[in-house]
């Protein structure tokens, strides 16, 4: 029996237990993608009433966040290579907000602007908020073995960690006479966007190298007619 027909029958052969914590899996993550959008509509409206850029803009961000979950619920238990391959989108996704950080720190860099406490306080108390709450309800899926419960546990897991490590050094790094610390720490949370994607791909490559199609195969489709 090849790969695909192994999984195929893993599939179809599942036991119930297995069955119903695919369904706790998929269910949590469609809570944590609604949490965030509440979470992300909640900061974006508190910023408009007081008028702030910064915010709306950290608001926008969680749009990644939001669409890595979406992702994830929409193709688990869709076949063992559409899982594996929406890891790597995820492990995408999670590259493209450490490129976006980069872009806002060279926008921040060159047109340099003072956060308010009130800002710095909100849009770090929401972060962590947000990241903690999601790599709770996501803990006891931990071992799992699944590429792409694998991937959503170590996204949730990794912006924890890296929320919890900057929310109170940016707080005595905005208070520094000196602008040079919140840039440090601008870097360090782009650092660990970057940090997550590599995870993510690295312990997913297995089950994502398995899923694409073997080079044999490829060649075979693009070789030229008699």
């Amino acid at each position: 029996m090849n790969h695909h027909d192994t999984s195929q029958a893993r599939t179809v052969s599942a036991p119930a237990g297995e069955v119903s914590a695919a369904a706790g899996y998929r269910r949590t993550v469609w809570v944590v993608a609604a949490g965030t959008l509440a979470f992300a509509l909640g900061e974006a409206l508190w910023a408009h009433l007081i008028g702030s850029a910064d915010l709306i803009k950290d608001a926008s961000g969680f749009g990644y966040d939001i669409a890595l979950n979406v992702v994830a619920a929409s193709v688990f238990r869709r076949g063992v290579r559409i899982e594996s391959l929406s890891a790597l989108v995820i492990g995408g996704l999670l590259a493209a907000t450490g490129i976006d950080g980069l872009i806002d720190f060279w926008t921040e860099v060159q047109n340099s602007t003072v956060e308010s406490m009130e800002e710095v306080v909100t849009s770090n108390g929401v972060a962590t908020a947000v990241s903690c709450l999601a790599m709770a309800a996501l803990v006891r899926f931990r071992d799992d073995e699944n590429p792409l419960i694998k991937a959503t546990w170590l996204n949730a897991r990794n912006d924890a960690v890296a929320d919890l490590l900057t929310s109170g050094l940016s707080v005595f790094a905005h208070l520094a006479p000196v602008r040079w610390p919140e840039y440090a720490l601008d870097l360090i949370a782009v650092m660990f966007s970057f940090q997550a994607a590599y995870t993510v791909l690295r312990t997913s490559w297995p089950d994502i190298r398995a899923a694409l199609p073997e080079r044999a195969a490829v060649a075979r489709v693009f070789r030229p007619g008699p």
